[in-house]
């Protein structure tokens, strides 16, 4: 039988918290290792990185890690990194939540909204010029 990776089992459970809480989620596996993407709010808030090793050549804000118990968090490749165990999902989600907060409180509701709506705009335009034509 076809056995489904802990890391999109994961990914699939984190989607369905978010997505409950209202935001946009879309997964992205990687071809070579057992990394999953999860892309939140269309980028406005931040990619969320679930794996079993960790990386540093990734700028991913959220990097969730198998039986990871090093720092927290760590600024490195001019971005800030926050590291969470597989464990510690509700920390991450709040994490998440905040981060939100503070992207509507720094460019206002309107603009994080664009930000937010860009890209599901561009595909319902391509998928529109499509059915067309």
């Amino acid at each position: 039988m076809f056995k489904i990776s802990k890391e999109k089992r994961i990914a699939k459970r984190i989607k369905e918290m978010l997505n409950k809480r209202g935001f946009i989620v879309t997964i992205q596996v990687s071809k070579n290792t057992n990394s999953v993407y999860l892309k939140v709010d269309n980028g406005a808030c931040g990619k969320i990185r679930i794996s079993d090793h960790k990386n540093n050549l990734t700028n991913c804000k959220f990097n969730m890690i198998k039986n990871y118990n090093g720092k927290r968090s760590e600024y490195s490749n001019r971005v800030f990194k926050k590291y969470y165990n597989y464990n510690s999902i509700g920390r991450l989600i709040a994490d998440i939540e905040i981060e939100r907060a503070d992207s509507i409180a720094k460019y206002g509701y309107y603009k994080y909204r664009i930000i937010r709506d860009k890209e599901n705009n561009y595909t319902q335009n391509l998928n529109n010029e499509r059915k067309v034509a």
